[in-house]
């Protein structure tokens, strides 16, 4: 191939590349109707300026996908870019097209006002290019008990055809958690039909806690065919109590014995629960890699916490060295706050 070239796609390059990322990614199903459908705000028409790629006498070989979204921790919205689906077809390997396109992606991002490129895995490609693992979360781990806590509220697993539905009502709970991602109720609404719903192999439920029109909590539980007597929580949000009482419940209707999901380091409510109850907490970095790319943007998006710690000098250096100062946990690093990345949305 000449040199390469890396282009912001279209949206009548959308069909190609998710052919293309299916054969990387999803063999087993039919080209275009794997990822596409886990990820259809990756895919969307709006957002196809965000998938970059290299092609080769007019079919694309190599291809990163980007999703610009706001993080919420409290005092901070933060532009971040969820970088993801990262694949080249076997034959163009070890040519370092994912690689070149990862510099453009990340020079694009810093122009275009984005803090920080999220990215999913922590593969080698990206930790050359200056990403990092940081923030803390722990994963919880249950393993079912005989005995069954009293519900306080009612709990449904919400059929496929009603969870759309469901967004304006889940919608209120998810906005008031402190550290996940800004959310619109179409983007909501969207996303119940997303992911691992849409993936074969993978029985994944929606579960709503309490009163039909204005529930307290809900679970998004999956459970893979290579795995069937263990759940994970992709997305939890609402009354953390109420969460705990429903859980054994959801097990014994999901037919597991043991399940596991994620809490963010500054839940003090859910640890505390977790604690009482006995469960086992694993500490570890929040899901995937972060990559500072403009420090102005993060520095002003910061700005309320930063100021805890004014005048402190702004040194140079690469920028795996700026990304550990600004979410390092060591002496004379910032330790900023990060969003849950573990959920519904796209990374």
């Amino acid at each position: 191939m000449d040199a390469i070239r890396v282009k912001r796609a279209a949206p009548d390059d959308l069909g190609a590349l998710g052919e293309m990322v299916d054969r990387i990614y999803r063999p087993q199903r039919p080209p275009g109707e794997g990822m596409p459908r886990e990820f259809p705000h990756l895919f969307d028409p709006r957002n196809s300026a965000n998938l970059f790629f290299v092609e080769d006498r007019g079919r694309p070989v190599s291809m990163v996908g980007v999703l610009k979204q706001i993080g919420m921790v409290p005092g901070a919205a933060v532009p971040v870019a969820s970088i993801g689906s990262v694949a080249t077809v076997p034959e163009y390997r070890g040519r370092h097209l994912a690689s070149r396109i990862l510099q453009v992606v990340f020079d694009t991002m810093r122009d275009e006002q984005q803090a920080l490129c999220l990215i999913s895995g922590d593969r080698d490609l990206y930790l050359r290019q200056g990403a990092i693992a940081v923030g803390q979360m722990e994963t919880v781990f249950i393993e079912l008990t005989p005995s069954m806590p009293r519900l306080s509220y009612p709990l449904r697993q919400v059929p496929a055809h009603l969870r759309a539905s469901y967004a304006s009502r889940l919608i209120r709970l998810y906005r008031q958690e402190p550290y996940r991602f800004m959310r619109t109720t179409a983007h909501m609404e969207v996303l119940l039909n997303a992911l691992w719903f849409q993936r074969p192999g993978f029985d994944q439920q929606l579960f709503v806690i309490g009163p039909e029109d204005h529930p307290v909590a809900y679970v998004v539980v999956y459970v893979s065919a290579r795995s069937i007597d263990q759940g994970t929580i992709m997305e939890w949000a609402g009354d953390r109590a109420a969460i705990v009482q429903a859980l054994p419940y959801v097990m014994t209707h999901m037919n597991i014995r043991h399940l596991q999901f994620h809490i963010h380091e500054a839940d003090f409510s859910m640890h505390r629960l977790a604690d009482e109850k006995g469960w086992t907490l694993v500490p570890g970095p929040l899901q995937g890699t972060v990559k500072v790319v403009n420090e102005d943007v993060l520095r002003s998006a910061y700005r309320a916490w930063l100021a805890e710690y004014e005048p402190w000098p702004r040194e140079e250096g690469d920028w795996g060295d700026v990304t550990a100062r600004y979410f390092g946990r060591n002496k004379g690093q910032y330790n900023l706050p990060l969003m849950l990345t573990d959920d519904l949305n796209y990374i």
